[in-house]
């Protein structure tokens, strides 16, 4: 085990830019955590920011939030307005809605070359009968899609062992877990390893975090941190 304290606004979370997304894959990111949607929201920003590409959001959970997007582009310095203007948003509340929207994403792909396609919690539109016979072929669809295009596709789910989560899980090229097994830590999942984040208020730092860490970070004393464990 590795222990080590990082300055939170260096987090190793997924979410801050796309250098560990690969295009042509589809990253499945799965949790009940309120940071699960957030990764999709900064992954769009940085789309616009990094790559200066558009960035699709299919919405299938109605968690689309405008504030959230607006937050994380002036964290990068941006205008938000700017940035919203170049996130095209499409939201499905069916199966069938949903399911039209991806066979469409095509045309979409076309008009506006993003460099980002996010979809929100497309599990949980498939709960029912007609779903589940739709899921899979929708699935095969997006990855061929992701595959010919050259695209980031990231993806939220709830994880867990319902048919659509694991199916989803199983076609995936990344995996990311994130829970919170309790609300001051955060835990993370992803090829193999396992990061631990506790956050540390503002202007605190205790000096065991120091003596105890075989890497420190942050530039000035009582720069806000987390303390993170890596598994191997």
């Amino acid at each position: 085990m590795l222990n080590c304290i990082i300055p939170i606004n260096h987090s190793l979370l997924p979410s801050t830019d796309l250098q560990g997304f690969k295009p042509s894959c589809i990253t499945v990111v799965e949790g009940s955590s309120s940071i699960v949607p957030d990764v999709l929201f900064r992954l769009c920003v940085s789309s616009v920011i990094s790559s200066g590409r558009d960035a699709l959001f299919v919405d299938g959970g109605n968690s689309f939030n405008p504030y959230a997007l607006s937050k994380a582009a002036k964290s990068f310095g941006e205008e938000p307005r700017k940035v919203l203007s170049r996130i095209h948003v499409a939201r499905a509340f069916t199966e069938y809605q949903m399911d039209a929207l991806i066979h469409g994403l095509q045309d979409a792909v076309k008009q506006w070359n993003p460099s980002v396609l996010a979809i929100s919690y497309l599990p949980t539109l498939f709960s029912g009968s007609d779903g589940m016979r739709l899921f899979e072929p929708l699935v095969e669809h997006l990855k061929l899609l992701t595959e010919s295009s050259g695209i980031i596709t990231a993806i939220t789910s709830f994880g867990g062992l319902w048919y659509g989560d694991r199916l989803l899980a199983s076609r995936a090229d990344r995996v990311i877990g994130i829970g919170q097994p309790t609300k001051k830590l955060i835990r993370i999942t992803d090829d193999g390893y396992v990061f631990e984040y506790m956050p540390v208020p503002p202007g605190q730092m205790r000096l065991n975090d120091f003596e105890e860490s075989e890497l420190t970070g942050g530039d000035l004393p009582g720069q806000n941190s987390v303390i993170l464990s890596c598994l191997a």
